[in-house]
């Protein structure tokens, strides 16, 4: 009895005295809503204390200035003008300049559908947009799209652009692990290299494994102000390409809309070949490269080279047998990566020529006529291809970037469009400002007979030469008095006649049923807010 007595007050001693610990146990502001779900807590947490908290960034990521740029992009195929891609997601990074701008890459911006800025430990995102861009040096400007929201950058420190890495200069590269952890790494500058437009990059290395995955657009910083940004990352030797700091400035300088990457429109070639050399009138043991072609709308050729030069110098430093020349920041490189880096466009280059043995120098205005004003010009990227869909029937202009989709499609160019490459200089004698061709045909009863053509350059319309997209639209609307459209290609069989009426007929039809927009031509918008501005 007095054990059973002894359990039974245990038992109720227990029960008192976890009642009174659990009603000391007070809901703080912290786990009273223990409950709700991690993002909710995020929005809830509204006290000054904890709001300052989730904004605040550690000490090495302040003096970054990191910021996310998050791009949503969709591209026009050259080859079906009127379908675009399905569209993608690319993220990189940037670094803050101050003013409520961000350098970044210029990667996937030019075809950009949607912008956005996040902060590094993603607690706020909003909408950007994208003040100018370079797809030569993959160099972008971004800043937020609207005005109330340039407090994201309360606690984002601003840098200054630096003086230009050198080989064997040190900077420190900022990163994130996992989008959390800030990291800086000490890099130094090995040697150059070259991106893919021809612009001079700097590699760098570390003595230390780099972070994994990392992005482009990460900055480089020495005494605290941004002297490269990241181009590219090779996780197998553990290199950087980076944009140095002067072709950051550059950039920076130039008007939207253009390029400050000069193009002379020069083809060069290696004098490895002493014989070669020998029918040059040139010294066995000399450098220099050889002119062997020149685009006819280039500085260079308006400025007097000739094909069969050898450029023997740039800017008085003398170019050596193996094709490079001195540059004062990435010392011996290629000869066209010391002309489009040199100096931006605007500005002027003198070259030392040889021309049959006798030495000239040659004063070279910097521009990018070569590519603006060539009938096979380089639309901007971003731009809708433009084109003309009469009746099945696909007319479009042979831009640079056109044959570039067809060729890495096909594998080769037809010859046709092979032999208007190899005669643009006697296109602009003739007042063609660009070739036109009939890329594809689709089967209609106004097509029938014509099914196998495509690929063929345009050369007259009713007897009229036609010179631009624009002027064939015109010719085509251009009512004849049998109603009778006759066409004239580049091959066999040479002349094509079409039923205007039967055209517009199974033009109508192509536009209720599988293309909405049947042209796209140089002042023309289209729906949806793309715009064929610039695309001339």
């Amino acid at each position: 009895m007095n054990i059973t007595l002894t359990c039974r007050y245990l038992v109720v001693g227990f029960f008192l005295l976890g009642v009174g610990m659990l009603g000391s146990c007070k809901p703080t502001p912290r786990t009273a809503h223990s409950h709700r779900p991690e993002a909710e807590q995020m929005q809830g947490d509204t006290t000054a204390p904890q709001a300052e908290d989730a904004h605040a960034m550690p000490s090495k990521q302040q003096n970054a200035g990191l910021l996310h740029v998050y791009v949503t992009h969709r591209a026009y195929t050259p080859l079906r003008p009127w379908e675009m891609e399905a569209g993608r997601f690319a993220k990189t990074s940037g670094v803050y300049l101050g003013n409520g701008q961000v350098l970044t890459i210029a990667d996937k911006l030019p075809t950009a559908t949607y912008v956005e800025l996040r902060l590094p430990d993603e607690s706020r995102a909003v909408p950007a947009r994208v003040v100018k861009v370079d797809p030569d040096l993959n160099l972008a400007l971004v800043t937020v799209q609207h005005e109330e929201d340039r407090d994201i950058f309360a606690h984002v420190p601003a840098h200054d652009v630096g003086v230009p890495l050198k080989v064997g200069d040190v900077a420190q590269l900022h990163s994130l692990i996992n989008d959390v952890v800030p990291v800086q790494v000490d890099v130094q500058a090995e040697s150059a290299n070259t991106s893919e437009a021809m612009i001079p990059l700097m590699t760098m290395r570390s003595r230390s494994p780099l972070p994994q995955m990392l992005e482009p657009g990460l900055p480089l910083l020495r005494n605290g102000r941004v002297v490269g940004l990241v181009h590219n990352f090779k996780a197998n030797n553990q290199s950087l390409n980076i944009i140095n700091a002067e072709m950051i400035r550059r950039f920076l300088l130039q008007e939207a809309g253009d390029s400050a990457v000069p193009v002379m429109g020069v083809s060069m070639t290696l004098l490895n070949d002493p014989v070669f050399r020998k029918y040059l009138k040139l010294d066995r043991e000399g450098g220099g490269v050889y002119v062997s072609e020149l685009l006819p709308a280039g500085s260079a050729a308006a400025a007097g080279m000739q094909k069969g030069d050898v450029i023997v110098s740039v800017e008085n430093k003398p170019v050596s047998a193996s094709g490079t020349c001195d540059h004062p920041i990435y010392g011996q490189i290629d000869v066209p990566m010391v002309i489009r880096s040199l100096k931006p466009c605007g500005e002027s280059i003198t070259l030392g020529l040889i021309r049959n043995g006798e030495p000239l120098n040659l004063n070279v205005p910097l521009n990018r006529n070569a590519l603006e004003k060539s009938p096979l010009r380089r639309e901007k990227q971003g731009t809708p291809p433009r084109y003309v869909m009469w009746g099945g029937m696909l007319f479009q202009p042979l831009t640079q970037n056109y044959l570039d989709a067809l060729e890495q499609r096909a594998g080769s160019l037809p010859i046709s469009f092979v032999r208007i490459k190899q005669t643009l200089p006697e296109l602009l004698q003739q007042g063609r400002s660009e070739p036109v061709a009939l890329t594809l045909i689709i089967p209609t009863p106004a097509t029938l007979g014509y099914d196998a053509l495509g690929f063929c350059v345009v050369e007259k319309v009713n007897g009229q030469p036609v010179i631009s997209l624009e002027q064939l639209a015109e010719l085509l609307d251009t009512p004849t008095p049998d109603g009778t459209v006759e066409l004239t290609i580049d091959r066999p069989p040479y002349k094509i006649y079409m039923d205007h009426s039967l055209v517009e007929a199974c033009s109508d039809m192509l536009r209720r049923q599988a293309i909405p927009v049947l042209r796209r031509l140089r002042d023309e918008s289209e729906s949806g807010g793309t715009s064929a501005e610039g695309s001339h």
